[in-house]
């Protein structure tokens, strides 16, 4: 009877309970498993990606898989019927500990220091790289930008062009053209930084911003950054399927803003 009670209580643990930003974290869920078990999202998020939804052995046992990009003590949260259970965890910055946090310490300047003629010519150079580097990728995903034209017309035009390209380019590739065509619609109908923002930011700016139009898209970027910064792999079927959903979502929005301007 005693263990019967025992086998039926719900347990959460995390392993490893100690890691690195970016390191996969597994949820063990052991015991009675009911068919209503729900992930809590955190208040985090996107910082926390999720990799697969609950995933039963058996009626007894479950894993999910995460990741998380910030550090500091965390909470990973299950809904289990009405209770809710917690398993902490800890997440270290990459910075090995003795540099964490420590800032260098200069001497002060004279004058005439080579530290100011060196910052003097660091700031052009830098300008100087970035257009390079905006001219050299925009090239180099052979995509359109044009001031002149409407934002929806140059972001469908790019997503015909990206189609084109499925075959040629890999899926690094071919994500980073998807998120950038995307973040330069919201960013050219916003009036915002979309495209040289971080996901996390972008995120917090359209809340703040009251954007939610723009909702439907900023969702699929944290998945997309798996792709393109951490070389998670796609296929044909789920490329083929954000695609036109972008595009979906692009004309639906065109549409309703026409719709608004002829009332």
């Amino acid at each position: 009877m005693i263990l019967l009670y025992l086998s039926s209580i719900i347990s959460l643990q995390i392993t490893p309970d100690s890691a690195t930003v970016g390191d996969t974290l597994t949820a063990n869920i052991k015991g009675a498993l009911p068919d209503s078990v729900f992930i809590i999202k955190s208040d985090s998020f996107p910082d926390r990606i999720i990799f697969n939804s609950l995933k039963r052995f058996n009626d007894t046992l479950a894993i999910v898989q995460f990741t998380s990009f910030s550090t500091g003590p965390q909470e990973f949260k299950l809904k289990v019927n009405n209770d809710t259970l917690k398993a902490s965890y800890l997440i270290n910055s990459v910075l090995e500990p003795e540099n964490r946090g420590i800032s260098p310490i200069w001497a002060p300047y004279g004058f005439f220091n080579w530290h100011y003629l060196l910052f003097l010519l660091i700031i052009p150079l830098a300008l100087l790289f970035y257009l390079l580097f905006k001219k050299f990728r925009m090239k180099n995903m052979e995509l359109i930008e044009e001031d002149q034209m409407d934002p929806g017309e140059e972001a469908l035009k790019n997503l015909k062009i990206l189609e084109e390209k499925t075959s040629q380019w890999d899926w690094n590739k071919l994500y980073t053209s998807l998120s950038y065509i995307s973040r330069r619609y919201i960013e050219r109908k916003g009036k915002i930084p979309a495209v040289e923002a971080t996901t996390s930011e972008l995120i917090l700016l359209l809340k703040k911003k009251g954007f939610s139009i723009f909702f439907p898209l900023s969702r699929q970027f944290p998945g997309w950054d798996l792709i393109k910064f951490a070389r998670f792999e796609s296929t044909q079927e789920k490329f083929d399927k954000d695609i036109a959903m972008v595009r979906t979502i692009i004309e639906q929005m065109e549409k309703e803003e026409k719709s608004d301007d002829s009332l």
